[in-house]
């Protein structure tokens, strides 16, 4: 008897901790301040764009140098809202940058909602791969990934 209510008690203890764990997700869209969860694509100019010019001015002003993104290529989305609906709306993305050095390197990067400057419009977090030389998504651009 004693180990049914051991078996009894663990089960129950199971139940509860699941339950307890688990909570309800209500879309981003539906927030008193809503997301629209529209965000430009991966192979959009002004992403495109962003991703070149901040590439440029870190390499410039931190690294002088004088490294940029002349050409970006084999560009895919790889997911979108991975993180869940109740949070900010994100595009994953990777790509293949041609880097003015002649060298070719991966590119992980997102495409965030209202992360732009003020909350106003899309940000982009990006990482070329051998090149984020301060370890900001070490190790190998892995947590710039979903």
């Amino acid at each position: 008897m004693d180990g049914m209510l051991r078996l009894a008690l663990g089960i129950l203890l199971v139940t509860t901790s699941v339950a307890a764990s688990a909570r309800e997700q209500i879309p981003a869209e539906e927030r008193w301040w809503p997301y629209k969860a529209q965000l430009p694509g991966c192979d959009d100019a002004g992403v495109i764009s962003k991703i070149q010019s901040r590439f440029a001015s870190k390499e410039a002003n931190y690294w002088q140098s004088g490294l940029t993104i002349t050409a970006v290529d084999r560009v895919q989305t790889t997911d979108f809202r991975a993180n869940g609906l109740d949070l900010i709306p994100r595009r994953y993305c990777t790509a293949r940058v041609h880097l003015s050095s002649g060298k070719t390197s991966p590119m992980i990067y997102s495409v965030i909602e209202d992360a732009g400057i003020l909350g106003y419009s899309y940000g982009v977090h990006f990482c070329v791969a051998a090149y984020d030389r301060n370890w900001a998504s070490a190790p190998e651009c892995k947590a710039a990934r979903p």
